[in-house]
């Protein structure tokens, strides 16, 4: 049975009456109110709960520092601080325990009648207690007038006088009723700025004598750090210096203190007037509504394009799992039935393609494993010939050893060991060469004991011992290769070297080249067997590097990733 499709033309058509200028109009002056309403609402909230915020710090702050000073000033025995290095010791690592909890930075001081200081975490006070010690003033005044309460103060720099003040909180030390010594606490002043700051809401504290020890803003005080008088009663919204906030205060500490919290308000007439602009804007707009209800409309039900430009953007990019889902019983319903049938097919033939390829890759890697040099293996067999005659004892040990190795090259159970288990066969070629060049042959092999689990390819490193002794034993009378094995820059590094006769620029250049190629047409097959091998297994991020210089011989330095064997 056919099925009825309808015209995408139509279905805008029909939907052109559906709008109207009241209803939107409507919609746009609530939304306007509710938006006015929900601002004007978040500003008063946010202003006081900051408010509560900084007098709940400050308190527990306040009040924090006055117990621990009449806890630490109950427990000083200033005799023994004074005499004894281990009292000075656990009440310096009492305090220091105390502060380091403490989620501003804290300076303790703890000194005696004489004002010597006698624990400390600085090695000098600021200059305010310096000054206090000599004129018995501030904090230290304070306390010889009421020696048996803890109380706290704000003070600033004397040299460099501002603003800023830090707060000071401490606690005549009692014996036998007689001062023997102070304990005090002081948080610098930008601690204090710090653990009240915030991007909407400028909190100013005041004392009794209406200082402001803590003022983000010099428009709050006069030149003597007071709070200006138009700014001390203020409540609510209010209007000064061509400046309008709005501000809440609270008492904390027994009307020690007092919190401001001014949010700046200046803004909101500005808001207001825009808004207003914005909504006549829409009204001169809404009386062409039949213009924008037909190209609303139009871009609605044009939305299944764009999905569909997606779609195939995403193809486009390899991305196929991105399927359509239309449904519209329209045209576009036929085209995302279609798309999403084409990338089911695609994606069955690239699953294919891929299966093919992965096949060609480990085709070629064994092919590669599988080469082995005749000319060593028909070398090996000539000198078993001999070595029968002359040693049959090192003939039989050449001969194991060279069946082990071979056994090795043709297991075709794993095409990755660990770099223990590649060396334990290598050491069978290089005992076939040792025995084949005596003295001639030497060889250094240095592999720390935590790399020995990591998984390299198989016969990695034999061929290119065997490329170094069949060039480098020529011209050289005693040849030495090198083996060392290591982590550089995240990588397993193998670097082999030897100190036959450098290779010359030409050659070399083409050795390196040649390596590079899809295809071997040289015979330097060792070393392009191992290369294409590394590229196939891990990318071309990996594989050889070629050095050689007059004096130094060559290097070859096999690079890997790091990968080691569990367990």
């Amino acid at each position: 049975m056919s099925r009825k499709v309808s015209h995408l033309k139509d279905e805008l058509r029909r939907t052109f009456t559906l709008y109207a200028l009241i209803p939107t109009f409507i919609i746009s002056i609530i939304v306007f109110l509710l938006a006015f309403a929900y601002w004007n609402t978040n500003v008063l909230e946010r202003n006081r709960s900051r408010l509560d915020a900084a007098c709940a710090v400050l308190t527990a702050m306040i009040s924090g520092y006055l117990d621990k000073a009449g806890d630490i000033a109950a427990l000083g025995d200033i005799t023994a601080l004074r005499e004894s290095n281990a009292a000075r010791m656990a009440m310096y690592e009492n305090l220091y325990q105390y502060t380091g909890k403490l989620p501003v930075i804290t300076d303790f001081y703890i000194f005696d009648d004489r004002m010597n200081r006698l624990i400390s975490n600085r090695p000098q006070e600021p200059d305010y207690i310096q000054t206090a010690k000599a004129a018995d003033w501030g904090i230290i005044g304070q306390l010889k007038r009421n020696p048996a309460a803890p109380c706290f103060t704000f003070a600033g720099s004397v040299k460099n006088p501002g603003p800023q003040m830090d707060l000071v909180v401490g606690k005549a030390i009692l014996e036998r009723g007689e001062i023997a010594g102070y304990v005090l606490f002081a948080v610098p002043a930008a601690q204090l700025s710090g653990a009240l700051a915030n991007p909407y809401v400028q909190i100013v504290v005041k004392d009794r004598y209406d200082y402001t020890p803590i003022c983000p803003d010099e428009f709050f005080a006069d030149v003597m750090n007071k709070m200006k008088p138009e700014l001390k009663d203020a409540n609510g919204s209010f209007a000064f210096a061509d400046r309008k906030y709005y501000v809440s205060k609270k008492e904390i500490l027994n009307g020690e203190l007092t919190v401001y919290a001014f949010t700046f308000i200046g803004g909101m007439v500005n808001q207001l007037i825009t808004a207003v602009i914005i909504l006549l804007g829409v009204l001169v707009i809404l009386s062409l509504s039949i213009v924008v209800s037909v190209r609303k409309q139009a871009e609605e039900k044009t939305k299944i394009i764009d999905q569909l430009v997606e779609a195939f953007s995403a193809v486009k990019t390899g991305n196929l799992d991105m399927r359509l889902n239309i449904q519209t019983n329209n045209e576009f319903e036929i085209i995302g039935e279609a798309y999403n049938m084409m990338l089911g097919s695609l994606k069955d033939l690239m699953r294919t393609n891929q299966e093919k390829a992965r096949a060609t890759v480990i085709s070629e890697i064994k092919q590669l494993e599988s080469q082995f040099n005749p000319h060593f293996l028909f070398n090996t067999l000539e000198n078993i010939k001999f070595m029968i005659k002359l040693d049959p004892a090192a003939a039989g040990k050449m001969i194991i050893a060279l069946s082990n190795l071979l056994r090795y090259s043709i297991d075709n159970n794993s095409s990755e060991v660990t770099i223990e288990e590649d060396m334990e066969y290598t050491q069978n070629y290089l005992d076939i060469q040792k025995t084949r060049f005596g003295t001639r042959l030497g060889f250094i092999i240095r592999i720390p004991a935590e790399l020995r689990r990591c998984i390299v390819p198989k016969l990695i490193i034999q061929p290119i011992i065997e490329n170094a002794v069949k060039y480098g034993v020529r011209d050289c009378r005693q040849l030495l290769v090198e083996i060392e094995i290591g982590i550089r820059e995240g990588k397993l590094v193998i670097l082999i070297k030897n100190n036959g006769a450098a290779i010359d620029d030409e050659t070399l250049r083409e050795i390196r080249c040649r390596m590079t190629s899809p295809a071997n047409d040289s015979q330097h097959s060792g070393l392009y067997n191992v290369n294409r091998r590394i590229q196939l297994m891990y990318g071309e991020a990996y594989g050889l590097e070629i050095t050689s210089g007059p004096e130094e011989g060559t290097a070859v330095k096999i690079v890997l990733p790091v990968h080691k064997q569990r367990g």
